[in-house]
């Protein structure tokens, strides 16, 4: 049982160290990507007001938002259509969306995120 536990616990902690978002290389992935052509310097200076900000989201929500534009199987419930974003994040890796959405989050913007609910 003890060893059940053990290789668990190592297995965990492989998995999430694998997972473990690299914010300098968030930062060359945006470049590469071109992503202030649309969004901005500082991604938070859109070209085009239904652009969004991005800068200062929250990393677990530009994540996921990535991992939409990747989907193949768009449902109502899950993916996101917008053929550039689609086009632009089919090179990235499921590691590279976690690096690039870290770093994004690391930004400073001003978009305002309320932390409580009211």
């Amino acid at each position: 049982m003890k060893k059940i536990v053990l290789f668990a616990v190592v297995g965990l902690a492989l998995a999430q160290t694998a997972l473990a978002a690299d914010i300098k290389k968030g930062e060359e992935l945006v470049n590469k990507g071109g992503c202030i052509a649309c969004h901005g310097a500082g991604l938070d200076k859109p070209v085009a007001p239904n652009y969004p900000k991005l800068a200062g989201q929250y990393q677990s929500y530009l994540f996921h938002a990535l991992q939409q534009y990747q989907a193949k199987h768009q449902t109502p419930l899950y993916g996101r259509s917008n053929p550039i974003m689609s086009g632009m994040v089919a090179q990235f890796s499921t590691q590279d969306l976690q690096d690039i959405a870290a770093y994004i989050a690391s930004l400073k913007g001003d978009v305002y995120i309320r932390d409580e609910m009211h």
